[in-house]
């Protein structure tokens, strides 16, 4: 085996170290947060503002968002109800390098049901 194939080698097992690392970061702030935004909007019309924050307080939880990383809120408008989701989490390379990275997700709703 030459230098090129081992360099490769080593290029691909950073390429994944790198992936393992940032993925599930990125998995729980942008498609995470969305979801468990969009169900909490949609719930407030049906159970209220308590039932709302605490399911959308265990969906973030079930999605491996600890709380000392995250703020949300609910809140109501006079036309809407508004959610907010803030989600910062740090990525350790080597323990040489950190790398923070900070995700913003707010989605509104209605505030009653329409038939």
């Amino acid at each position: 085996m030459g230098l090129k194939a081992i360099f490769w080698i080593l290029v691909l097992a950073l390429i994944f170290y790198v992936g393992f690392k940032v993925v599930p970061i990125y998995y729980r702030g942008i498609i995470g947060i969305r979801g468990a935004c969009s169900e909490a909007a949609d719930l407030y019309k049906k159970y209220g503002q308590a039932y709302t924050f605490k399911s959308l307080d265990e969906s973030l939880n079930d999605i491996g968002i600890p709380k000392d990383k995250r703020t949300q809120s609910v809140e109501v408008t006079d036309t809407a109800v508004v959610v907010k989701i803030d989600y910062s989490d740090t990525a350790d390379f080597f323990g040489r390098y950190t790398k923070t990275f900070d995700f913003h997700h707010e989605c509104t709703g209605e505030l009653k049901s329409v038939y």
